[in-house]
């Protein structure tokens, strides 16, 4: 588990900073940022054209870990980065008195590099993007195996105590994606139109993990880890050749709808996220079956690349037999794909309240928010509030402020201000020149 952490941490910080930064997605002036939530909404956009320069955006919520305040600096990214790697940052919610409790984390990050969109014709426009992407999710683990994880089983006070999880499920990518955009206004009657818009995208994949139909019985000793009438599915990449970013390719796309009335209100509707990657290169899927094995002399073996855990996991539970789990050399890891809906009023003037629904299937949040926002060509200030729903409740407010170019903000923002103790987060900011339509 501070391994899973370490690793999303270190991809964070390396890509600058996906999350749900809906305060900034739905406004008039989003530009191409607008088409990753809804390929239509750049039809009809008051902005002639949009050149995204660089922006990104962090997410994380979860359950289960959490940053106490004692260990938090007011928007010190750089040392919560250090204190993962150096495991004093990150505590756990284990509950002895019930350790079979299930939890969940989610972790995201995307930078969107150089993009653009531009009006071809009265009603058309198109555009370009390429961003680099990662997640990562841990769906339903118990209190035991996710605690057994976060101390590599080195905590004596969970020895000599059977445990089982049936229940947990892994999955995590690291994937470069390239999109191109269109959008269009299908239909114009009165005040009336519905705009369409489709993104198609080409996806080449750098990292993937995923372990599905666990069924652990486990017990752990000084001498020994001992798993009886036990299973698991799980495949990899290999992060020993972590320096080759094409490990497999894929095809994704994003299709939208918006139907407009006057300058009063908008309705949106999106797919997002379908598509997938197949990992065929350094890549491999492994079963794991057992009615009863041991990984002896644990405490003191050192496991140096992917290669040597793969054996040993198969020696464990085949008997000594270090290739017996190998099942095949791809895989395949879908997208996280989403269904939104959007609403935008506008109350006043440049006053406006919009309501957004992401409602992700399988390995994605949902997120139900409502925000309200003030909004000029030159100045806008969004105030978010949300309830991510992931296995758990968690609300979050926060804000988001535009000044020309330059935008910037974020949920959840307590732990980064060390109001209290950060158990998510969602942090985003860009620059993108735009050039606005006449009047």
């Amino acid at each position: 588990m501070k391994k899973l952490v370490i690793l999303i941490l270190l991809v964070l910080s390396r890509t600058s900073l996906f999350a749900q930064d809906l305060g900034v997605q739905n406004s008039n002036y989003a530009g191409i940022q607008g088409a990753l939530l809804n390929p239509s909404s750049i039809a009809g956009s008051p902005l002639k054209w949009d050149i995204n320069i660089l922006s990104g955006d962090a997410f994380f919520a979860g359950n289960f870990l959490y940053a106490p305040v004692k260990n938090l600096r007011f928007f010190g990214f750089g040392h919560i980065i250090k204190g993962s790697l150096n495991e004093e940052l990150f505590g756990t919610r284990w509950d002895p008195n019930n350790p079979n409790k299930k939890y969940d984390e989610a972790l995201s990050t995307t930078i969107l590099g150089p993009s653009f969109f531009v009006t071809v014709h009265k009603k058309h426009e198109i555009g370009l993007t390429m961003a680099a992407r990662a997640v990562a999710t841990v769906r339903n683990i118990t209190g035991n195996l996710g605690e057994n994880a976060f101390a590599y089983f080195q905590d004596g006070n969970l020895w000599n105590t059977n445990w089982q999880d049936n229940s947990a499920r892994v999955n995590g990518m690291a994937w470069m994606e390239y999109g191109v955009h269109y959008a269009t206004v299908l239909y114009t009657q009165g005040e009336n139109s519905l705009k369409g818009g489709i993104s198609l995208n080409y996806l080449v994949g750098a990292e993937a993990a995923y372990a599905k139909n666990t069924n652990l019985n486990y017990r752990v000793d000084s001498n020994a880890i001992l798993v009886t009438n036990s299973s698991l599915d799980y495949g990899q990449t290999d992060f020993d050749h972590w320096n080759d970013l094409n490990k497999g390719q894929g095809v994704g796309f994003d299709l939208g709808f918006t139907y407009v009335h006057g300058k009063e209100y908008r309705l949106g509707l999106s797919l997002l996220d379908v598509g997938s990657i197949n990992f065929k290169k350094y890549s491999g899927t492994y079963h794991l079956a057992t009615v009863a094995g041991s990984y002896d002399n644990w405490y003191t073996t050192r496991l140096k690349s992917n290669q040597q855990i793969n054996q040993a996991m198969s020696a464990v539970f085949y008997g000594g037999d270090s290739t017996a789990s190998f099942q095949s050399d791809h895989f395949r890891m879908s997208l996280p794909t989403a269904l939104s809906l959007q609403a935008d009023w506008k109350v006043y003037q440049h006053y406006f309240l919009n309501f957004s629904v992401v409602q992700g299937f399988g390995n994605r949040p949902n997120v139900y928010a409502v925000t309200p926002r003030y909004e000029t060509s030159m100045l806008e200030v969004s105030l978010p509030v949300s309830l991510i729903n992931y296995g758990f409740w968690q609300p979050r407010v926060g804000v988001a402020v535009r000044f020309w170019y330059f935008f910037i903000g974020g949920d959840a923002l307590g732990g980064l201000t060390r109001v209290n103790e950060l158990t998510g987060m969602d942090f985003y900011a860009g620059i993108h020149y735009f050039f606005a339509k006449k009047s």
